[in-house]
Parts: structure tokens; sequence; C-alpha cells
């Protein structure tokens, strides 16, 4: 198949939509797919396995800097996507860059794909604009019900968007973890030293530090659970928009570690002893089945796509959303007991196993192979 994706994120931006979009270019690409990929301007040498790369002028966004907002596909540039002749367009996202591949679909009469990966509507109430939520869910009604399949990343988030009015076909993407790479066979305690030196036990947070994430929350759980540990340090491993800010909340043993990937980052979260991760806006939270893999016990919320991962007393502890004392309490319990961290981050790396990166991504090619063989069917008629 030839394949048109559209994505207004993309390496090397750190972030799951942008390592998951690239994992599947890489997968459709070995699997004997050729792919056009449409993205902002991102690097003049970022590596892909593209037929071909449009990269769009972008400008960063001012409240969200790790991503771009592009102009819109150019005359030449939709030229050469129609030259290209994808058999199906996948828009994985809902700005620009994908309204382009939106736009280009219809006018084409090629077969449109959307994936919903991020609660923009969530997001715009924890930066302040709640009234705007509303308006929000009706943009993205109406970038996704012109597609003839969306796909999403777990069936809360599936519900979810019934709920919210989405009236077209709907199926579950759902995603893989590097279970060679995130494994607790790399703990040592050399990379704990590292991670966080004289300490004896280790909390770590993986993710962006804003807003949406909840990590305010975070620092103020830590706060309070802290009277009751030994020796222990909260790390983050991340970066963000609220990271100045974060860090003046901070209590002491919180350490701010930056952004880390590949190696560096199985490392990090091999060294730990719990994971913590209190945000209620995942649509799957990529990182959580990282940190099961890894064999940690996972300490989040109990909403959205994260509880498709972490089963409550299983692999991990849920507690209410944006409830800092129950998140303190569950730390504490964690610390307390290694007997119980041992037990639920055996069960979550044994789960963690069976998620086949390869199984994911073959499911994908399935949905755009349906929607090219509607096509011809239709044609046929």
């Amino acid at each position: 198949m030839r394949i048109a994706l559209f994505t207004d994120t993309y390496a090397p931006q750190v972030n799951g939509v942008a390592r998951t979009l690239q994992r599947l270019l890489r997968h459709c690409s070995a699997a004997g797919h050729e792919v056009a990929l449409v993205t902002p301007q991102v690097s003049p040498d970022v590596e892909d396995a593209a037929a071909m790369h449009i990269q769009l002028p972008a400008l960063p966004l001012p409240f969200y800097p790790e991503l771009s907002l592009a102009r819109l596909l150019d005359g030449a540039s939709a030229r050469r996507i129609r030259a290209f002749a994808p058999d199906v367009i996948h828009c994985a996202t809902e700005f620009t860059v994908g309204w382009s591949g939106a736009i280009l679909a219809a006018q084409a009469q090629v077969p449109l794909l959307t994936s919903y990966h991020t609660n923009f509507a969530q997001y715009v109430g924890a930066y302040g604009f709640a009234a705007l939520e509303n308006a929000a869910w009706t943009y993205l009604r109406r970038f996704h019900n012109r597609a003839a399949l969306t796909l999403c990343p777990s069936q809360a988030t599936l519900e979810r968007l019934r709920e919210a009015g989405f009236r077209g076909p709907l199926r579950i993407w759902s995603r893989g973890v590097e279970a060679n790479r995130f494994t607790p066979a790399r703990r040592t305690a050399e990379a704990r030293a590292a991670l966080a030196p004289g300490y004896d036990n280790i909390l770590l947070y993986v993710g962006r530090l804003a807003p949406e994430k909840r990590v305010d929350v975070l620092l103020e759980a830590f706060a309070q659970a802290r009277a009751h540990l030994s020796s222990t340090a909260l790390v983050l491993v991340g970066h963000g928009p609220a990271a100045d800010a974060l860090e003046e909340q901070a209590s002491p043993d919180v350490i701010f570690a930056g952004y880390r990937s590949g190696d560096a980052l199985a490392d990090a979260y091999a060294a730990a002893d719990a994971f913590v991760f209190p945000s209620d806006t995942e649509t799957f939270g990529n990182v959580v089945l990282e940190a099961a893999a890894s064999g940690l016990p996972v300490l989040t919320v109990d909403a959205g796509g994260v509880t498709e991962t972490v089963v409550a007393n299983e692999t991990g502890l849920l507690v209410p959303p944006r409830d800092a004392s129950a998140l303190a309490a569950a730390m504490v319990e964690l610390i307390s007991s290694p007997e119980l961290r041992v037990r639920l981050g055996a069960e979550g790396r044994r789960r963690a196993e069976n998620c086949s990166w390869t199984r994911i991504l073959e499911g994908v090619i399935e949905s755009y192979r349906t929607l090219v063989d509607e096509r011809v069917s239709r044609r046929a008629a």
C-alpha cells in the first residue's frame, strides 16, 4: 500500500504521539509499504523511513513550545502527494497539518483515517480555559467525523468519544512496549546511585512537566508523605512549560532529572522502586506501560486510559484524581512494603511482556487495508 501520514508532531519532538508515529512509519516501511510523511519543519536530518517527507514551515505554539503550528499544505506540496497516489490518508493530529491531509483526502477522494491521541478538550481546562472545553469538543468532532474510521488508544477513550458525539466508526489502537529494553534486568546499584545519589528509595515520574499532567498534585502529595518516608527521593524525568514553577514548589528530596530517552530512560525506570503518575488526562499513558515492563509497581489515578494498564492491587495502586492526600498515603504504603512492591511489579512485568508492538502495528495496517478494500468494493458496485 501507499500511505500518506499527516501529523503535527514528529521526532525529534519528545512525546508519546511522535514516538508512536515514528514507530508506525518504520514498521510500515519494513513491511513493504510506502509512506509519504507530512510534518511541521522538525529537523533537516531527522531519521525516518519515509519514501517522501514534506516538512512545512512552522512556528512554536506560545503556550506549548514543544509543538509547532505549521502552515497549511501549499499547492506544490499537494501536487507531490497527489503524484505519490496514496491508497489511504492517515491524519494523526487535529491541527493545521492534520487538516491539510483531511482536505486533500476529500478533494482526491482517498479514504481518510484519523487517530485520536490527546485529550485536548481536557487540556484547555488545565491551562485555565475551562470555558472553552465545549468549543474544543466541537472542533474535535468536526475534524474526526470526516473520517471513514477513527483509531483511539483505549476503551475508556472510545467510550468518552462516543459520549462527546463522535459519529463515525471507532476502533482501538492500543500501545506496545519494548520489553527487551524496558526490563528490570537493567537495575544496577550504579544506575540507582546515578539517578538519586545517597537515597535508599526512589519514586519516579516520567512525562512532560505541564499543567495537564497534574505534577503539582504529585509534589503536594510528596511533601505530605516525606514525614513518613526515610531516605526517599522523588525523581522527575522530563521537562515542559511548568518546569520553573514546579521547581519553586518542590520540597527537598525532589530531583529534576530532565529529558531522557532510549537506554538512559530505560535505566531510570529500572533504577526506581515505584512509578508515580498523577495525570487524569491520559488516553493511554505510554510511560505507565514502560514502567510496568521495567518491573515497577505503578501508582496512578483511577481515570482515563491508564486504568487499562494498571489493575488495582494486582499491578499497582489506583487513587482518586487530584487527591494529594490519597496519593501521599499510597506512596507511603508502597515504600513501606517491599513485598507489595515486588508482587505488583512482577505481575505488571508479566502482563507487559504480552504487549507486542508488532501485533499492535499490524492492526493499524489492517485498518488501512479495510478502508482500501471498501473503496475498491464501492467502485466496483
